[in-house]
């Protein structure tokens, strides 16, 4: 019960944490929009980029008719740290919805290492292919990612948002560096920090403060701490700023980095017609259970708790409630994560049926994945997975 609650405050902290990105978001293109109306038009048109999900709503949503709609929030592991190339991995995944008549947005967190059925990615002999929901968006991407969270939770997702970590470091660069004090005193990648020292930073220093896990005594939710000052020092000197002389960078790094299907009619309409909605937010968080399958740790979540979060959902979009028989199960729903019967993956992390188009034995070397969720042990030279995370 402790650990639950334990991981409950994690998820809690990464929500506020990740909030305050997209935050900070919005007020670098409420700042730029003064700048250049075409300019903007022009960022959105680049960050466009539709995808083919399936389809669990009867009628198709409008922001025109300012109805209820959902989100889903991909930050990927991949743009900097020597991951240009990755496909990468959803390592932070946030579940929203917007109601304008209750005028809430809900927003819930799945931990990156539910266990979940990667959808329209066959295991051995046409079997379902189960693994952590974060690989989702390593094998087939923000379809694959989406169709697994909509299955996940057994609700639609009308609309996503993809942003990977070199992002923040074009914007930090652009805006001259942030100041930040450091809460601990650790050395990584090449960068020292002190702990009470305050220091000037430039992206990549920036990055590597907040990305460091190991070393810190409280493990992700130290990162999770330290990833917040970053974003708060950011959006301090953005508004600290007479003027944003680099908007034109700024522009460039969102379209190089940020992906959405949101068109820009769309977002002119979610500042025009949802802002009360954008201004009151309810959290909830995904409670699991650690589980180990073949040495490898999950976070199972029961199908009753995945029915409570789904309804929660489906009331602010105004959807009938569901039942339990309504959520797709696992093997581990039902055999159970140590039963005999349930389906091994000894053999489906082979590097053949993980897909070389995808992730080669090379993408998890320790020169490549610095510091990464995936230790040099995590990738085995029979391209298993063979050693737990740490959540």
């Amino acid at each position: 019960m402790n650990n639950s609650r334990s991981r409950q405050k994690k998820n809690k902290r990464m929500i506020k944490g990740i909030s305050a990105v997209f935050a900070g978001l919005v007020i670098i293109l409420a700042v730029v929009f003064w700048k250049s109306y075409s300019e903007l038009d022009q960022t959105v048109t680049a960050m466009y980029e539709s995808v083919e999900t399936k389809n669990l709503r009867e009628e198709e949503v409008s922001t025109d008719a300012t109805e209820p709609i959902s989100f889903a929030l991909f930050g990927v592991d991949n743009g900097a740290l020597g991951r240009d190339t990755d496909v990468g991995r959803s390592d932070a995944i946030i579940i929203g919805t917007i109601n304008p008549t209750t005028k809430t947005t809900t927003l819930s967190s799945i931990p990156r290492d539910s266990y979940a059925e990667m959808v329209d990615y066959n295991g051995l002999d046409g079997f379902p292919y189960y693994d952590k929901i974060t690989h989702a968006y390593a094998f087939g991407e923000t379809s694959m990612a989406i169709n697994s969270v909509q299955q996940f939770l057994n609700i639609p997702i009308d609309y996503y948002v993809t942003a990977n970590m070199q992002g923040i470091v074009d914007i930090i660069n652009a805006v001259g560096g942030i100041e930040v004090v450091s809460p601990l005193t650790f050395e990584y990648d090449n960068f020292e920090f002190v702990e009470g020292e305050s220091v000037e930073l430039d992206g990549q220093a920036a990055l590597a403060f907040a990305r460091m896990r190991h070393d810190d005594p409280a493990g992700d939710a130290g990162r999770q701490d330290r990833e917040k000052i970053v974003v708060e020092a950011l959006l301090n000197k953005i508004v600290s700023l007479d003027s944003l002389k680099n908007y034109r960078e700024i522009l460039d790094t969102l379209s190089a980095n940020v992906k959405t299907n949101l068109s820009f009619d769309e977002l002119v309409n979610l500042q025009s017609k949802y802002k009360s909605s954008l201004e009151n937010f309810v959290q909830d968080s995904l409670i699991g259970e650690e589980t180990y399958i073949n040495e490898i740790y999950y976070l199972y979540v029961t199908p009753e708790e995945r029915l409570r979060i789904s309804n929660n959902f489906r009331k602010q979009l105004e959807l009938d409630e569901i039942v339990v028989e309504d959520i797709a199960w696992t093997d581990i729903d039902e055999y159970g994560a140590y039963s005999e019967d349930a389906y091994s993956y000894e053999e489906s992390y082979t590097e053949d049926s993980y897909g070389e188009d995808v992730y080669t034995e090379e993408s998890y070397i320790e020169d490549t994945y610095i510091d990464s969720d995936y230790s040099d042990s995590d990738y085995t030279d029979e391209g298993t997975y063979s050693e737990a995370y740490s959540y």
